[in-house]
């Protein structure tokens, strides 16, 4: 039985390793043949640059802030931090080589608490994978930075506007779950075609889970610059890291994405476009939700095979100080967009305690379904999307509303970014909404007489107003500090609370991680 059971894990890793070469394989395929025909046919070679095609890159990052080394250009340097764990009561010390060379960047923190049972951080050293999770980045700019590749963390990754994979990271549940991701970002020599391609964790695709997306772009022509984008992401399996607590269960979801931007307006300092954007995701069962709206138990029950959701129209006006985009959204029954979010890797798996046959006795199909994911009479490991099937919070009627963001730079150190979205049921009888915010505040300037980097974040996403100060995985909030103190000696610090069920207990814990410490760069 062991043998069989092992060879059917061998075969699957041999199907998720040929998904992944076969999506390289492509890549560079299409870019070779693509890239040349669509220069060629669609757009004059070599007549496109960036501000003809005016597509704002939803991709980039925000501001990076780097505090020079005293103003001296080197190849090398060497990271030496001792910090103190508040929540851990431990010390830590931490190395991190940094190597810059030409199109080459690689920085590994080489880090150990001095705790024998630390509560929420990964102290192991045990395999390759407890090694490679140490990277925070290594980056590679090939072909005139036509293909860059990296692994390390993930951090606000998006597919196009951003309706479906939204500011995605893979490194918010570290130092207690680490993961070494994989992007890959090509573009032809005028831009004109883009291909995107990222891996959650390569631990994860090891254990045949793991995010993995795509996204292709392709411009129609310089003197009509529509670009369409074309976007899948596939979760191999949700469960893949609660093999241990529920062995026999997987759950495989896909999603899709078709998005559009247009130029309206290119002036010296202004900038308009037109974007949208029709997602969807795939569900591997028929997903069963409650609208009761009558007192008959007859037609409470409704059923999916599927979610989408519609942004569009939308408008992003761009200056030199501000940055401000609003999109009005539809949704279909229980869709709740930026699914692929910031948090999705708290709330992807839910444990709760929950008597399926108490509570669904009126409803077997939900029972056999929610009995699926269920190790006892009394609890569940309950999926994202399924999630309101037993805390009666989800969107059971069609929502509308709007999505905005707006950024707007102080100076060119200074920086914040809101976003907020409002989404309503269509409803007589339930006038529920929900919410999704968003802050990031980014400084580089001098304290006192300190040059200092600050950032400051918080993100809430799809929520109602009366469940607003509940403790919940998808509240992440936090800072990070580094003040140059004296030429080579800085204070950093870090303060990042998450919100997830740590010790299996059914119950929300607040996860907290505080560091403060001295850094010597040489």
């Amino acid at each position: 039985m062991d043998y069989v059971h092992r060879g059917f894990e061998s075969r699957s890793l041999r199907i998720i390793y040929m998904y992944l070469i076969k999506n390289i394989l492509f890549l560079i395929t299409f870019s070779i043949i693509i890239s040349e025909d669509i220069d060629t046919l669609i757009v004059t070679k070599y007549e496109v640059d960036s501000e003809a095609i005016l597509i704002p890159d939803y991709g980039k990052g925000e501001l990076d802030f780097e505090i020079e080394f005293l103003n001296k250009k080197r190849k090398f340097f060497l990271y030496t931090n001792i910090g103190y764990l508040i929540e851990q009561n431990s010390m830590m010390i931490n190395v991190s080589p940094i190597f810059n060379y030409k199109n080459f960047k690689f920085k590994m923190n080489i880090d150990y608490l001095f705790d024998s049972n630390p509560i929420n951080y990964n102290n192991n050293w045990k395999n390759t994978y407890d090694f490679l999770e140490r990277i925070e980045y290594l980056k590679l700019f090939l072909f005139e930075n036509k293909l860059n590749i990296s692994f390390g963390e993930i951090e606000n990754l998006s597919f196009g506007p951003g309706y479906l994979v939204s500011n995605y990271n893979n490194s918010f549940k570290s130092p207690n779950i680490r993961n070494i991701g994989l992007e890959l970002n090509y573009r032809n020599s005028n831009n004109s075609v883009t291909h995107d391609f990222f891996i959650s964790s390569l631990r994860d695709l090891s254990n045949n889970g793991g995010l993995m997306g795509n996204r292709i772009t392709i411009l129609y022509s310089k003197s009509f610059p529509l670009r369409l984008g074309l976007g899948h992401i596939i979760d191999f399996n949700q469960l893949s890291l609660y093999d241990d607590n529920i062995p026999d269960v997987k759950r495989k979801i896909s999603a899709f994405e078709l998005d559009l931007n247009f130029p309206l307006l290119n002036n010296f300092d202004e900038k308009i476009f037109l974007f949208g954007e029709l997602s969807a995701i795939d569900f591997p069962e028929k997903r069963y939700y409650k609208r009761v709206d009558d007192s008959e138990f007859t037609n409470d029950k409704k059923s999916r095979n599927g979610i989408w959701g519609v942004a569009f129209p939308g408008i992003k006006y761009i200056n030199s100080f501000i940055e401000f985009d609003i999109t009005l959204n539809y949704n279909s029954a229980i869709y709740a967009p930026f699914y692929f979010n910031s948090t999705y890797d708290f709330e992807k798996i839910r444990y709760r305690e929950y008597n399926i046959l108490e509570n669904e006795i009126l409803y077997q199909d939900e029972a056999e379904l929610l009995s699926l994911f269920s190790t006892s009479d009394s609890t569940v490991f309950i999926p994202k999307d399924m999630y309101g099937m037993i805390n009666e919070s989800e969107n059971t009627y069609p929502t509308y509303g709007f999505s905005s963001a707006f950024k707007f730079k102080f100076n060119k150190d200074n920086q914040i970014h809101l976003s907020y979205s409002y989404f309503k049921n269509i409803s007589e009888i339930d006038d529920s909404f929900y919410n999704s915010v968003a802050l990031n505040y980014e400084m580089n300037k001098k304290l006192i007489f300190f040059p200092t980097k600050l950032e400051i974040y918080l993100s809430k996403n799809f929520f109602k107003i009366k469940e607003s100060y509940q403790n919940n995985e998808n509240l992440i909030y936090g800072l990070n500090l580094n003040m140059l103190l004296y030429k080579s000696i800085s204070l950093e610090g870090e303060l990042k609370h998450t919100f997830y069920d740590i010790n299996f207990d059914g119950k929300i814990d607040l996860v907290p991680y505080v560091n403060i410490g001295l850094n010597y760069k040489y």
